[in-house]
């Protein structure tokens, strides 16, 4: 599609209309509740670490930072669980506030809010127990500016004079009770189906040394942490201090072999206000060298020197900056909040330069023990490669720093070349529970789905340096697993893929799963592709394979089957919930469109059976809808990919309709997805981010505004309206 030139001017005018809409729309990016029945919690982190809420905003709360995970005797790799640093208590004198009843009458004027465009957590409200009353504020934030840095501010106003106390732990968590999950061969009881799986518990960080000592106004926690098993370390420093007022606390100090407080213990007066601060900086091993605990104190020094209000102001302009990309749309308020809900937590899980992939969770929890999966390559990558190309390029640089992990896996298996794994940790060892083991083993569409990000990267990009030094050798190391993975069937002349797990894994040792021939066929031609872009040596067993390799097709119903066994007769209405629309998108392989068409109603007919299932390749079903012009099965699946997988009171997802595994990533990076391809129509190809197929918007959205995306290496706002698209280059 060709966009004529417009003039300077009017890139400018409709800039500036753009910058001030969005102002306009501030509130947009807010996230208020008061008290709630379910709570389920928020997050907030900077890509490296984070932390979770809690409704008190005082309460202790779990924090993840990325590679770093322990591995237990007999138990799998678990991304760990921080020590426990975020934890403020206030005795009034009377009683603790960590044990007052949210629900009751104890706790009134209660405010929570998540402030998705600064990225802090803002907690008020006026604690009554039982005879003295407080006013309690406290904002929460890791800060985007100092990578190693968080900060918890904590305001108390008593209506009562009288001598009061606070507290600022840093503690180990308890350990952990171990399920011999790289033993167990069978789960009978996976818990109530909705509550949290019982063995997702966090992996264990154990507390090697803790001290603490008084400051000039208030006092210092340092500890050397590491995680058990693996010996990954850290050091931790926290500053505890009070803002002038007027009133010096006495400080006293508590301190066990594996944990540490800073009292405060003071009279207030009335109708006066306090304000603390606690700072934790957190430096790991695998960032710094030497004495990581100094390392932690020299950035700890250097923050309070800034002071709260600078390091504040940094961290809200990086936010701000993130937030020059953004998704807009018009006249669905409450959906706005939910497209920026799912950037916010993507972003919160992302940062450049880390050569780490997404979990499923990101860093809100340790959901999926924090593995890398697929996810972050097919449903996490693509959003990330038109909005911040460079933390894209995180999530595809980590299959490269764990390539030879990955081709000591296929050796192990008896494979060549290279083979992922189903689940990895952050070395890219094989993770996946012995339980789940035949996944590991045959869900072999993780290495085609590997490869393919390698080329999404590079097609968006078109960064040949990087292709060159690290995407080609992945592409093409995994093409030389399938020659030893597939069968040959001389009578057929084609080759075939025996024994696998399907994409939909209730389907086991099927032959011929089509999503997994099908990538396969792609990752070879790829390796084809990328080696003569570069002048490497090409295996001619790449395009030998590749043009026999076998996809399902069922002839007379002009669809694609699930796999074999699938396709046609009494059998196929067993498998209405095929997954085979992926091969439309993302694959975009080459088909008729009564073919699409038809896999994509086969999928249809499967949610009105079967229910909606993982919010994953749901969302794929709205941007195929939208490709063939169905406007009646855009509005449908749009309804069904959103209706049940959001939770209260911040738009949090949960992976199904029935369970409570928030926040799944996974979900916001597909519907992230729908948004951006389905109803603008784009997409990436070996020509780059292109217009390959006419826009067109659910009903409640009047205007839809991709601002400063990235496409094909220059910013453009794009904007689809009456189905209509405009592409507007800005300075």
């Amino acid at each position: 599609m060709k966009f004529a030139f417009i003039s300077i001017l009017f890139c400018f005018l409709v800039g500036s209309f753009l910058t001030n809409k969005s102002s306009a729309q501030d509130l947009n990016f807010i996230l208020t509740t008061a008290k709630v029945d379910t709570y389920y919690p928020t997050y907030v982190g900077n890509g490296r670490f984070s932390v979770s809420s809690s409704q008190l905003g005082t309460q202790s709360t779990e924090s993840y930072m990325i590679n770093f995970y322990d591995e237990g005797k007999e138990d799998i790799p678990r991304i760990a669980a921080l020590p426990a640093w975020n934890e403020i208590n206030y005795f009034n004198g009377e009683k603790w506030i960590n044990d007052a009843d949210i629900n009751s009458k104890e706790i009134t004027d209660y405010k929570q809010t998540l402030n998705m465009f600064s990225g802090y957590l803002e907690t008020a409200y006026r604690w009554n127990s039982p005879n003295r009353t407080s006013d309690i504020h406290v904002t929460t934030f890791v800060s985007r500016s100092n990578k190693n840095l968080a900060i918890i501010k904590f305001q108390l106003t008593p209506d009562f004079s009288g001598e009061v106390k606070l507290i600022f732990p840093i503690a180990e968590r308890e350990k952990p009770e171990r399920i011999k999950l790289a033993l167990i061969e069978k789960i009978d009881d996976f818990g109530n189906p909705d509550e949290w799986p019982r063995f997702w518990y966090p992996g264990f960080t154990e507390v090697n040394e803790i001290n603490a000592v008084k400051s000039n106004k208030g006092g210092r926690i340092t500890a050397h942490v590491q995680t058990n098993g693996r010996r990954t370390k850290a050091g931790i420093a926290s500053e505890i201090f009070f803002e002038e007022n007027d009133f010096t606390p006495e400080t006293i100090i508590h301190k066990t072999n594996n944990s540490a407080s800073v009292e405060l213990k003071f009279k207030t007066q009335a109708g006066k206000k306090y304000i603390f601060y606690k700072y934790i900086s957190i430096i790991p091993g695998f960032e710094a060298e030497g004495n990581l605990v100094d390392k932690a104190v020299d950035n700890l020094d250097h923050s309070t020197t800034l002071g709260y209000n600078k390091i504040f102001a940094a961290h809200e302009a990086e936010w701000k900056n993130l937030w020059r990309t953004d998704i807009i749309i018009e006249g669905d308020a409450e959906l706005q909040k939910i497209i920026r809900s799912m950037i916010f937590y993507l972003l919160c899980s992302a940062d450049t330069n880390t050569d780490f992939g997404i979990p499923p969770m990101g860093l809100s929890s340790a959901g999926y023990y924090g593995h890398i999966f697929w996810d972050s390559d097919i449903y996490m990558l693509p959003p990330l490669l038109l909005m911040h190309p460079e933390m894209a390029k995180s999530l595809v640089k980590f299959r490269y720093k764990t390539l030879e992990s990955a081709k000591k896996n296929a050796g192990i298996n008896n494979y060549k070349g290279a083979m992922y794994p189903w689940e990895s940790d952050e070395i890219g060892k094989e993770t996946t529970p012995y339980f789940a083991y035949q996944n590991a083993l045959k869900e072999n569409h993780i290495v085609g789905d590997a490869a393919f990000a390698q080329w999404q990267y590079f097609s968006a990009t078109k960064d040949t340096n990087y292709l060159r030094n690290y995407g080609a050798e992945i592409i093409r190391q995994t093409a030389d697993f399938w020659p030893s993975r597939v069968t040959y069937n001389d009578l057929k002349d084609r080759y075939e893929i025996h024994n696998v797990v399907s994409v939909s894994e209730s389907e086991k040792d099927v032959n011929n799963e089509t999503y997994t021939n099908a990538v396969a066929k792609i990752n070879l031609e790829l390796a084809v592709k990328a080696s003569r872009l570069l002048n490497l040596p090409v295996n001619p067993d790449w395009q030998k394979l590749s043009d026999k390799m076998y996809i399902p097709f069922d002839g007379d119903g002009e669809f694609h089957p699930l796999h074999d066994k699938s396709g046609s007769g009494e059998e196929a209405s067993k498998f209405w919930s095929s997954v085979v629309y992926l091969l439309d998108y993302p694959l975009q392989m080459k088909m008729s469109e009564k073919t699409k068409l038809n896999d994509l109603n086969r999928a249809v007919k499967g949610l009105e059976l079967h229910g909606a299932g993982a919010m994953m390749g749901i969302n794929f079903l709205s941007i195929i809808a939208a490709e063939l012009g169905s406007d009646s099965l855009l509005n449908y699946t749009l309804d069904k990919t959103l209706k049940g997988y959001l939770k209260p009171p911040f738009y949090v997802l949960s992976e199904t309709h029935e369970n409570k595994s928030v926040n799944f990533l996974t979900g916001a990076g597909s519907f992230l997805q729908q948004v951006i391809f389905g109803y603008t129509g784009l997409r990436i190809t070996d020509d780059g981010v292109v217009q390959k197929y006419n826009p067109m918007l659910p009903q409640k959205i009047n205007k839809l505004i991709l601002k400063n995306f990235t496409l094909n290496n220059k910013k453009y706002d794009v904007i689809v309206e009456n189905n209509k698209i405009e592409k507007i280059q800005r300075n």
